[in-house]
């Protein structure tokens, strides 16, 4: 058996500015009540959101597809920060355990006045397909999230 080794980044970094203050951004997506109404790519809703906003706390996301097939994912905050930073493990929920991959994502708020740049980083891919499809998906919820935060 041989080693396999990552051909790719481990890692993608999104850089968005949005037309709302930091306090907004960082309520938009931090409160399930707000994360519902922009959560997961395309025409992906998010029916169901728990979260324990705080250091050690676990949060799930409930993903369904238009077909209703529905995605679980969840995770540990690691470092929360309000509404600087927030930094917290993410890890779909399969049905073989063995196939769950932990990655991770960091997001920072920066306060540019009326305006906030998030900076978006998801870490610790095990292949380019995952990494690209994560970096596909995270750049439609941030569009929706744009969206959301317009209205």
């Amino acid at each position: 058996m041989s080693d396999t080794k990552i051909q790719a980044p481990e890692r993608f970094l999104i850089r968005r500015k949005f037309a709302a203050p930091r306090a907004r951004v960082f309520a938009a997506w931090t409160r399930p009540e707000e994360m519902c109404k922009w959560a997961g790519p395309n025409d992906v809703s998010a029916p169901e959101i728990e979260s324990d906003l705080r250091v050690g706390g676990k949060y799930r996301i409930v993903m369904q597809m238009a077909d209703g097939e529905r995605w679980a994912v969840g995770g540990v905050f690691k470092e929360v920060r309000a509404p600087e930073r927030l930094s917290y493990t993410w890890r779909w929920e399969e049905d073989s355990p063995a196939d769950e991959i932990e990655t991770l994502i960091t997001v920072e708020f920066h306060d540019l006045g009326q305006e906030t740049e998030l900076v978006f980083t998801h870490d610790k891919f095990v292949s380019q397909e995952s990494r690209d499809g994560h970096e596909s998906g995270w750049n439609s919820a941030l569009d929706k999230l744009g969206n959301y935060l317009a209205a």
